[in-house]
Formats: structure tokens, sequence, C-alpha cells
């Protein structure tokens, strides 16, 4: 097994992950970790450009030659010598990518057959492994650099949408909710992003935000009073940043993509979580809006978020 004290200390750190947004926020604590573990070298990282500000803060952005030297890995049988003296670290959900094999070239991986655990979890448990200290102050750090929860009004943002839609409150309960939160003087406010606008997932007759990137997302996460939400990035970026709520959970697994500090709430079937992914179908043989999350009614929500005192109780 790859043995990071076993090697020679890399020239440079190349961070990598591929996956949606919520699956790297599950790796942050892991990227920072790996970049303090690494501090006296240049640590660059690799992922799509709409993550890049979050590892912004503790590394740069491949240079060119470096970042062609990535690309070229999966266009032959040899590791690159651009890459030469530099650690790769990829941080991803499936099996290792087909790459050719290169001592310097260290996968972790999110998910353990048997095992209903968090990514981050695993992540720490195979940085371990390598003689690398896990960052136990991860998010004290994340907030300390992009906020931390600071209400300024009694709004509660709603999540319409999911990554996949079958990880998605019907739209008519999110509807509901909001209605009653209105009666308990909350401003509730729904938060659409492109795959919602895309999927035409618009509420009728309720105030919407749509956010232009994820730091717009964040500045209103930090200000709002509470959020809710189905197995989605936002909910685990408001849960980084300190954001209480509640986070609706059908055929997933709150175990191990439950959103960091959020209350979970679930209709308590005995056939759910089904899924051990995030993406794809679930449940094929199961009606649609899947009944783990139709069962679970407006009123549990409201009332989960009343005994987290995130709504007013009427006199």
């Amino acid at each position: 097994m790859f043995k990071v004290r076993e090697m020679h200390f890399p020239d440079k750190v190349v961070l990598e992950h591929a996956g949606a947004f919520g699956d790297f926020l599950l790796a942050w604590p892991a990227f920072l970790s790996l970049a303090r573990h690494f501090a006296d070298r240049p640590v660059h990282y690799a992922v799509p450009s709409a993550h890049a500000p979050w590892l912004a803060p503790f590394a740069a952005p491949c240079p060119p030659e470096l970042r062609r030297g990535l690309d070229a890995r999966f266009a032959g049988e040899t590791w690159p010598q651009a890459l030469d003296g530099t650690l790769v670290v990829r941080l991803g959900l499936g099996r290792r990518p087909r790459l050719p094999d290169w001592k310097e070239f260290l996968f972790l991986q999110g998910m353990a057959a048997g095992r209903d655990v968090s990514p981050t979890k695993l992540y720490r448990e195979a940085l371990t492994k390598h003689g690398i200290a896990f960052a136990a102050d991860w998010a004290e750090t994340f907030r300390a650099h992009f906020g931390r929860h600071a209400p300024t009004s009694d709004t509660a943002l709603l999540f319409a949408g999911a990554g996949s839609q079958d990880k998605a409150w019907p739209l008519p309960h999110l509807k509901y909710l909001a209605e009653m939160l209105r009666d308990h003087g909350m401003r509730p406010v729904f938060v659409l992003g492109p795959v919602e606008r895309e999927r035409g997932i618009v509420p009728a007759g309720g105030e919407i935000f749509l956010p232009d990137n994820m730091a717009e997302l964040s500045r209103a996460l930090c200000a709002a009073r509470c959020v809710v939400g189905p197995d989605c990035g936002p909910m685990h970026l408001a849960g980084m940043h300190g954001v209480p709520g509640v986070a609706l959970f059908g055929p997933t697994s709150p175990a191990q993509w439950g959103p960091l500090g959020m209350a979970i709430v679930t209709a308590g079937l005995p056939c759910a979580p089904c899924a051990a992914m995030t993406s794809g179908d679930f449940a094929p043989q199961c009606p649609r809006p899947l009944p783990c999350l139709a069962g679970i009614t407006p009123e549990m929500v409201l009332n989960r978020l009343t005994r987290l005192e995130r709504v007013p109780r009427r006199p």
C-alpha cells in the first residue's frame, strides 16, 4: 500500500476532485488536512471551476503545464513526465479511475461496501493510515474563511430540488410548509438553482431566490434563520456555515449523507434508505413521488423546526 511517509517528500501536491458539489464539500476537511500536511510545498487544485473558490485559501490553480500532465494520464499507458515529483491526491466516491500505476498517485475512496458512514469519516481514516493528521478544527476553519451563521431576519430558505429529483421533497409539501411558516411570522423563500430552473421546478405564489453563484448563496445562508431541504449540496453548504435546519431524507442514508448539524426527518419506512449512491435511479419498483419522501408531512417538518426554536410558537 502507498504510504506518504514512506515516499520521498514530493516537490508539489495536486488535490483532485471531479464529483458533485455536495460530495466535494464532504471531501473539504480532507483537502484542508492535506494542505496543512504539505504546507511547505506548493499545493495546487484540480477541481471544477465552481468548486475552486473553496480551496483558494490554501491551494492555487494548477499551472498550464501541470494541468496538461493531469489530462495526459487518461490518454496513455504511462504516467506523464510532466508529473514527475508531483503527488496527486484524488478523492472520490467510486472506484479508482482507470489510470496508469504510479507510486505518487493516492486515491482516497469515500464509500466502503457494507459501511453506512459519511465519506468524511472514510477520508479521515484513510489519511490516518497514510500518516496525515486530520484537521479536527475543519468546521471552524471553514467558517473563518467563508462566513458563519449570523441571521439578520426571519427568513427560512427552502430548497426545492436536488441532483436527482428522486431525492427531492414533493413540491406541494414544500409549498404548504411555506404557507404554515408565513402563518408563524416567518419569511419563506424558495431557492432555485440552474437544475431546478431547467426542470421547470418553480413554486407558484411564493418568493423565489435565484443565486448567481455559490458565494451569493453562502451570504444568503448565513443571513437566514433556518433552512429546509433534501439531500443536496446547498444543505451541506448550510451545515458547514453552521446554519440550523431540517434535512429531509428518503432513499439515501442520513448516516452517509446527512449535512453537518442538521436535524434529520424521515418518513420512517422500513425499506429506507435503499440507495448507497446519491445519483442514479432509485427504487424503480416504487411509485413517484417516492413514498419515503411523500410520507414526510409538512406538519412533521414544522414541528421539528419549532422544537429547534427556529419558528416562533403561536400565542
